[in-house]
């Protein structure tokens, strides 16, 4: 499972974190690409480009409705924007301010999973295989269902 030309997004204001992203992912050879802003990453996503996205919860880098310091949840209005580009793409929050009214609007927007800052190397490896599973589940629950053709 190592690899398998998985794409993945990550998205974060700060380099540290994107510096961590990458040394984690690269590790198992995945194909990993960085971005500092959501405006940034948006610019080119289309749909299938990644497999898996990354998402910091508050991209401090971004215009408004992006950066929303108030509420700090900016990156819930940028999932949204994902998912209405590729509803099939797994999104990962990741935040350092965690709570359980961002994390239930995350997941309510269509979220697979919440991440916490300070993340873990096994974490990320835990999620991206639950991200794999869950795509391939999908696309063999397509294959199977099919066309059920014309009902008279």
């Amino acid at each position: 499972m190592i690899g398998e030309n998985v794409r993945i997004a990550a998205i974060d204001d700060e380099n540290t974190v994107l510096d961590s992203f990458k040394m984690i992912l690269e590790i198992k050879n995945y194909d990993v690409n960085l971005f500092e802003s959501a405006t940034e990453f948006l610019k080119n996503f289309k749909k299938g480009t990644y497999d898996i996205i990354f998402l910091d919860l508050l991209l401090k880098k971004d215009p408004p409705p992006y950066n929303d310091t108030k509420t700090r949840d900016g990156g819930v209005k940028i999932l949204v924007k994902i998912k209405e580009i590729d509803p099939d793409v797994e999104v990962i929050i990741v935040t350092g301010f965690a709570t359980e009214k961002t994390h239930s609007n995350a997941i309510s927007y269509g979220a697979m999973d919440y991440l916490s800052k300070p993340f873990v190397m096994e974490d990320i490896y835990d999620l991206i295989n639950r991200a794999i599973r869950k795509r391939r589940d999908k696309k063999s629950r397509k294959k199977k269902g099919g066309s059920i053709g014309s009902v008279h």
